[in-house]
């Protein structure tokens, strides 16, 4: 599909391309791709740079005689992306929108396996703040969801020349399978046929909230289905407080399996997550890994 929307780009008078959607959507990945098309990536968070910079940058460009260009960041707002189509058409290029319309779970997941790259363990929010000055793509929960909330759908009557919506598909990731259990469920009368339903042998993690900081309910819980199992069991907790997320790793959001996953070499997709709560379906569900209810 890429190649296909890209060739009158590379057949006719050139193209500047603007991918857009929130934080997570896969836009690097995408420009990526465009650079071996040989198109010209511009990227604020690689430049340090602003929005209105960047259009700046691309002007310069683009009176250089550069007539493929990809920019790819959020660009939430009309008034973001017309510093884009402003520039592009004082050089009479056409300027195509691809939209990477992707479900904010699933940028969840896309953010959380960047952010595992990029510290090798699940970053606290210390370390996200202190770092984010300088790496703008670095956010808290809470960041992602604003933007969100900010994102203007883009339109034709903006100037674009076409606008794309691309919806998200997750690729194989490879891995063997795991097993994720949401702490409450082991108290259920129905974690025993569970686990038999999952594969006991699977590296295993036990995964909780307890925002007063004591895990020894955790461990408790972990004793009582460690004799069902025939692999490795681990334990995993957020201590961190309620309201508004400030971290990565408060279930629903999938910080801890994720780490685990990285860690064990685990494809979430092959692996099942035994829960007995809404919460639970929704994690498994951005997973992609099979719900057993309890």
């Amino acid at each position: 599909n890429l190649k296909v929307s890209a060739a009158a780009g590379l057949r006719g008078q050139g193209e500047v391309v603007l991918v857009m959607g929130i934080s997570g959507a896969g836009k690097s990945r995408l420009a990526a791709d465009y650079v071996r098309l040989g198109y010209v990536r511009l990227n604020r968070d690689e430049r340090g740079s602003s929005l209105r910079a960047l259009a700046g940058e691309l002007d310069e460009l683009l009176a250089a005689g550069v007539n493929r260009a990809v920019l790819d960041n959020t660009y939430l707002t009309r008034a973001a992306r017309s510093r884009v189509v402003d520039s592009a058409q004082r050089h009479s290029l056409p300027v195509r929108c691809v939209w990477l319309d992707t479900p904010l779970a699933q940028a969840q997941v896309n953010l959380v396996e960047r952010l595992l790259e990029r510290f090798g363990s699940l970053p606290t929010p210390e370390q996200i703040r202190s770092a984010a000055p300088r790496e703008p793509w670095l956010m808290l929960p809470t960041s992602q969801m604003r933007a969100l909330r900010e994102l203007e759908p883009p339109s034709m009557d903006e100037g674009f020349s076409a606008v794309e919506t691309v919806p998200f598909a997750r690729g194989a990731a490879g891995g063997r399978s795991g097993l994720f259990v949401g702490a409450a469920a082991t108290t259920r009368p129905g974690i025993a046929q569970a686990l038999t339903d999952a594969d006991t042998s699977a590296p295993l993690l036990l995964f909780d909230w307890t925002p007063d900081g004591d895990a020894t309910t955790l461990r408790r819980e972990a004793a009582l289905i460690s004799s069902a199992l025939t692999g490795p069991l681990e334990v995993a907790v957020c201590q961190h407080p309620g309201g508004p997320p400030s971290c990565w790793c408060r279930p629903p959001l999938p910080g801890l399996p994720l780490a685990f996953a990285r860690a064990h070499s685990i494809d979430p997709a092959r692996s099942a997550l035994v829960g007995c709560s809404r919460a639970h379906a929704t994690l498994a569900a951005a997973l992609g890994a099979r719900y057993i209810p309890v």
